[in-house]
């Protein structure tokens, strides 16, 4: 993916319609500040990877889950986790995309998101012939689905 395009959708994923103080005091200029900080991040993480920085890129995407995002903006942010670890895939590192994963899926609260990072992990182990963690992962993501929980 083209970074011009990477940064749309980011962009795209990031905007919601107009925000006003919600439950928790959060107002519009602050996640409009948030969103902004995020979309900087995301371009040094994609720049890090074009240079083959692969521990940097880690550690730079895992300062966005850590921004204090409110809970209404984790679907974003799931988008944002599967897509970096994608990047990480199509750069022959499957391993480090498990590493982000695991490093951020504390950020995660809602059984679909949980879900979906238990499926990603499964696919980067297969994609490293480790099937034993893959069906780990891919069962972990039945038992939640099931559960709901």
């Amino acid at each position: 993916m083209n970074p011009g395009k990477a940064r749309l959708l980011l962009a795209l994923a990031l905007w919601t319609p107009p925000l006003y103080p919600d439950q928790t005091g959060r107002t519009k200029q602050s996640l409009d500040r948030t969103r902004s900080l995020a979309e900087a991040q995301h371009e040094i993480v994609m720049l890090l990877l074009q240079k083959k920085e692969f521990t940097r890129a880690i550690a730079e995407a895992s300062k966005i889950f850590e921004m204090g995002w409110p809970e209404d903006q984790e679907p974003v942010l799931l988008r944002e986790l599967l897509f970096f670890a994608d990047q990480f895939l199509h750069h022959g590192e499957p391993a480090l995309g498990i590493q982000l994963m695991e490093t951020n899926a504390k950020s995660f609260k809602a059984v679909k998101s949980r879900v979906a990072i238990y499926k990603e992990k499964g696919y980067l182990y297969k994609e490293l012939n480790q099937n034993d963690k893959a069906l780990d992962c891919f069962r972990e993501a039945q038992r939640l689905e099931k559960n709901g929980h």
